[in-house]
């Protein structure tokens, strides 16, 4: 047995006999079965949520279809508002689809956005709109702060372990005086350090790893695909940063006092500072309209437009005649004359709402280009894409509802303005949502923070080394 073996054997021993790496084995243990609890309960509460809207859906579509019949039989009249063979009746609340977002096989292990956008949207005539509910960019400051899941402990609490099993891994040999007789071994001071590492990595990796994996393998997560490989690529890298940043703070030849507080203040800078110094920057340079200001806007357009009703129908045809139906403008039915409202209330909110999108999205893109500055921000956007709960995912949904809502309109628009009348057998014919999920779309999304960790990990790695091959050893010995 090589001397570099025995020095890592002897960690492993040194960490397994000591209490507190016990301790905080256990409470790893029972936090990671929390946090995975919570977050197979928030998707547990996304597919039952997307399960009752479909069933609801299908339900209404045979009460829809059965009350057709009877309108055509002659057995029921309803009136002009209820009537679900006007098409614009039918495309509003009566006929609505719901834009859907299943729930990812791998969401139990972040519940990240997927409580901030709804899994479940209205499609109608009005609108579509999934960020009704959402009010600003959310980044790891915000999101860290929410529920505790798995995702928030590899993030938040992982490094904190780490740094207290490392924050005096040579330190404290210094202290005691076991270095020098270390280093009187035939072996350099490069070979301790990496064996110091490797057992403190390979500890807290498979524990953390291993925890993870028993807790979603009992709330039937995917534990064997591509994305908990990725995941463990994640965890893994992002452990190595932690470690190395130790190391390196270790090997100045600093007291385990000074460490300790030199590596809480790394902590807190790139865990903390960075991210909220992301998120106020982002909200100072891209700031977005306020939703009560455009919700008053709306209210004030919709006032304007339905005062001015008959203009905006007439204008309405001048821009579409193919749809002018036989007869005058004036006879067109109220339906009609609600739906010309209604498309021109949009036309005219389209650029707030386009610069509110806008906001958003620049908020999105400046975060997204100093998340170099953070591994922490790395990492949780890494963990929360492959959880299927992050930006990528979610803007990818939003861009299908919006594509399904146009359709929806395009559909109904020219039976309106036809003053058709629906049957039973036209309901077959109404658009239908389609979300097809892309797990290469999942891959190429995690990769730029694995290539970013592993570039961190390695910088660290690389200036350790650097610092004892010009002699920095020399500092550890009295």
């Amino acid at each position: 047995m090589g001397a570099f073996t025995r020095i890592l054997a002897h960690e492993l021993r040194s960490l397994l006999a000591d209490r507190i790496v016990w301790i905080a084995a256990v409470a790893v243990l029972l936090l990671t079965g929390y946090g995975v609890h919570v977050g197979a309960r928030s998707a547990d509460a996304q597919r039952a949520q997307v399960t009752t809207a479909l069933e609801e859906e299908g339900a209404r579509y045979t009460e829809l279809a059965s009350a057709m019949r009877e309108i055509r039989n002659g057995t029921a009249s309803p009136s002009p508002f209820q009537d679900p063979t006007r098409p614009y009746v039918a495309g509003r609340a009566r006929g609505q689809r719901y834009a859907v977002l299943p729930a990812s096989p791998f969401q139990a292990s972040a519940v990240g956005q997927s409580d901030l956008i709804p899994a479940v949207v209205p499609v109608t005539l009005d609108g579509a709109d999934p960020r009704s509910t959402r009010e600003e960019i959310e980044n790891p400051v915000h999101l860290l702060s929410g529920p505790l899941d798995l995702a928030f402990l590899i993030t938040f609490l992982l490094p904190l372990l780490a740094l207290a099993v490392s924050f005096d891994m040579m330190s404290r040999e210094r202290e005691q005086g076991t270095l020098a007789l270390l280093l009187s071994q035939p072996v350099s001071a490069r070979s301790i350090v990496v064996a110091k590492l490797l057992a403190r990595w390979g500890l807290l990796f498979v524990l953390s790893v291993g925890a993870a994996a028993g807790a979603l393998l009992l709330t039937g997560a995917e534990v064997a695909g591509d994305r908990f490989v990725l995941w463990m690529g994640v965890v893994g890298l992002y452990l190595g940063f932690w470690l190395g940043l130790a190391a390196l703070v270790n090997v100045t030849g600093r007291d385990s006092s000074r460490n300790a507080v030199a590596l809480a203040f790394a902590w807190l800078v790139f865990v903390i500072v960075i991210p909220a110094g992301v998120q106020i920057s982002a909200g100072l340079l891209h700031p977005v309209p306020s939703r009560a200001e455009l919700v008053a806007l709306e209210r004030e357009e919709v006032r304007q437009v339905q005062e001015q009703a008959s203009a905006v129908l007439a204008q309405y045809f001048d821009d579409h005649p193919e749809l002018l139906p036989e007869g005058s403008v004036d006879e067109v039915d109220f339906q009609t004359r609600a739906f010309a409202v209604n498309e021109e209330v949009r036309q005219r909110l389209a650029p707030v709402r386009d610069r509110y999108r806008e906001g958003l999205e620049s908020q999105n893109e400046w975060v997204r280009s100093l998340r170099w500055l953070s591994p922490t921000i790395l990492a949780y956007g890494t963990l929360l894409d492959l959880a299927g709960t992050g930006d990528a995912r979610m803007a990818r949904f939003e861009s299908e509802v919006a594509r399904f809502h146009a359709e929806w309109v395009a559909h109904f628009e020219p039976m309106i303005f036809g003053n058709r009348r629906l049957t039973p057998e036209d309901l077959s014919r109404v658009p239908e949502w389609r979300f097809l999920e892309e797990e290469e779309s999942i891959t190429l999304a995690a990769l730029p923070g694995l290539l970013g960790l592993l570039l961190m990990s390695g910088l660290i790695l690389a200036l350790t080394l650097a610092f004892l091959r010009d002699g920095g050893d020399r500092r550890w010995t009295p």
